[in-house]
């Protein structure tokens, strides 16, 4: 199924959150959008849902769906792909894969253990041409009931209402925090997300993985738009949390990942003098530290006892032995 002159796609990552898979697709191809497109990539997820059906069988029903739903409703047929990934790569490279397959004009992330809001993608898309097109996003949980419950703060939600142009999207997010960095509920153009991933070397990351992403993107993004519609349903506690304990190295690696975000981010900087402030070089240590001091303190309060110490040296392998010792005083 091709759709001509494509204007959207709308890629979601998996990684054992097919217990949500479902729910998440019927959020996209029931949109009353018609150019665009749905691309998933598996993360070589070994995950099921309820039904005991992996990510490409889940994939195959929703194909089904999708066709009755929008030939009863009189809209445009949408191509749903599938790509897995034979090896766990993390996040950073999901998204880089993405990328390469989706073939619209804009692109949208949406996580598949959340939601996109009725109407979102028109109303996105409904906003005018800027690079990035930011929408309101409401956090909450499902009660036992299928009700959802916003929860009364969205950490994840920061958004500014309104336009900004040039380099002040640079420093709006990273020295005012206006807004976050996360890629979902945003719609980006697919060449500012090309331009981006030439600066990133293959990196294995789970964590800050946005940080990384957002980074580039507003090095080349020359406009940016806040709108108040809301567009995505962020489903909070679902994914690997700063509170849940971590009982494997495997689950500490995805932790210590966050590392490999401002190595990369260090390095351009050094590479390309002048290009940011003094004050935002500043202010990316800060988040640097700040990161460590996280990944220290989920170290203390969240591996178990017997894998202290193996967790311990890998963190110092991630970020530096004397870094480590340094900010543990």
């Amino acid at each position: 199924m091709e759709l001509q002159n494509l204007l959207i796609s709308v890629c979601i990552p998996v990684y054992n959150t097919e217990k949500y898979l479902s729910q998440c697709l019927r959020s996209v191809y029931t949109q009353n959008f018609d150019s665009f497109e749905i691309v998933v990539v598996s993360d070589a997820s070994p995950g099921k849902d309820s039904e005991g059906h992996s990510a490409k069988k889940i994939i195959k029903l929703a194909r089904k769906e999708s066709e009755k739903y929008r030939k009863e409703n009189h809209l445009q047929l949408i191509p749903i792909r599938f790509i897995e990934l034979k090896e766990n790569r993390g996040l950073i490279e999901v998204r880089r894969t993405l990328m390469y397959e989706a073939r619209g004009i804009y692109m949208t992330q949406c996580d598949s253990d959340d939601e996109m809001e009725a109407g979102a993608l028109k109303a996105l898309f409904s906003a005018g041409e800027y690079d990035i097109i930011h929408g309101t996003s409401t956090a909450g949980y499902y009660d036992k009931s299928g009700s959802f419950i916003p929860t009364p703060e969205n950490r994840y939600g920061k958004i500014f209402y309104g336009e900004i142009n040039g380099r002040k999207i640079l420093m709006k997010w990273l020295l005012d925090g206006a807004f976050t960095a996360n890629t979902w509920g945003k719609l980006i153009k697919h060449e500012i997300w090309q331009k981006a991933y030439e600066h990133i070397p293959y990196t294995e990351c789970n964590m800050a993985d946005d940080v990384l992403l957002f980074f580039f993107i507003v090095q080349y993004a020359k406009s940016y738009k806040g709108i108040e519609e809301k567009v995505y349903r962020y489903r909070v506690n679902t994914g690997m949390t700063s509170a849940r304990k971590i009982d494997s190295l495997h689950k500490w690696k995805m932790v210590c990942s966050a590392a490999s975000v401002f190595t990369v981010i260090s390095e351009w900087i050094k590479e390309n003098p002048g290009k940011l402030s003094d004050e935002e070089v500043n202010h990316i240590r800060k988040m640097t530290s700040y990161y460590l001091l996280n990944n220290l303190q989920q170290l203390k309060e969240t591996v178990i006892p017997e894998l202290q110490a193996a967790a311990r040296q890998m963190l110092c392998d991630y970020w530096g032995k004397s870094f480590v010792e340094r900010l543990e005083q």
